[in-house]
């Protein structure tokens, strides 16, 4: 599926003109890997959380690498290392990854910080609503894009495989992108 010596001459490559990091991002992930996972770390993870992780995510992790170098911050590795407390507790969570992920199409319902005393309109959510677990169960953080934004990989519903931007921190909603392995060629022969 993936063309690991490809990849890595292209990261070789941006490495060697990038040798001060001044890229985004590429101070964290260095234009480096982490290391394979073996077939039995990820069924352990699938086991876990009842899913199949979508094919060609899950032969990038056991040919090219478990995290590192990748659009914006970087790729975060299987088990969420470098998450916040809170994407890694969501990704823990029993059953979250295994429900389906709801949406096939552009979702961003409008919404309302409620002030005390200030009825909000009837029609619109609240933030907390806006920004509830349910909107992106069945996904992934697999990126970090800054300000609040991520990068979700589908894992399970009618959209698995492909890759979503969480823009919810700037009320951009959830946005489809490509699948993964474009979303990741895209990157790596446009890096930005």
């Amino acid at each position: 599926m993936w063309d690991v010596e490809d990849i890595r001459a292209r990261l070789a490559a941006m490495r060697a003109e990038d040798r001060e990091l001044q890229r985004f991002g590429a101070r964290h992930h260095r234009y480096r890997f982490g290391p394979t996972l073996s077939e039995a770390d990820l069924a352990a993870f699938e086991g876990r959380h009842h899913i199949t992780l979508p094919d060609t995510y899950r032969s990038f992790l056991r040919e090219v690498g478990n995290g590192g170098a990748g659009p914006y911050y970087g790729l975060f590795p299987l088990d969420g290392e470098g998450l916040s407390d809170q994407d890694r507790e969501e990704r823990l969570r029993p059953g979250y990854l295994a429900t389906p992920f709801p949406h096939t199409q552009a979702w961003n319902p409008a919404y309302h910080v409620p002030e005390p005393g200030v009825p909000g309109p009837g029609n619109m959510m609240t933030e907390d609503e806006y920004f509830d677990e349910r909107w992106t169960a069945g996904s992934l953080v697999i990126a970090e894009f800054g300000c609040g934004a991520f990068h979700r990989l589908i894992v399970t519903g009618a959209t698995r495989g492909q890759v979503w931007f969480d823009d919810r921190a700037a009320d951009g909603g959830l946005t489809p992108e490509a699948d993964f392995p474009d979303w990741y060629q895209d990157w790596l022969h446009n890096p930005r």
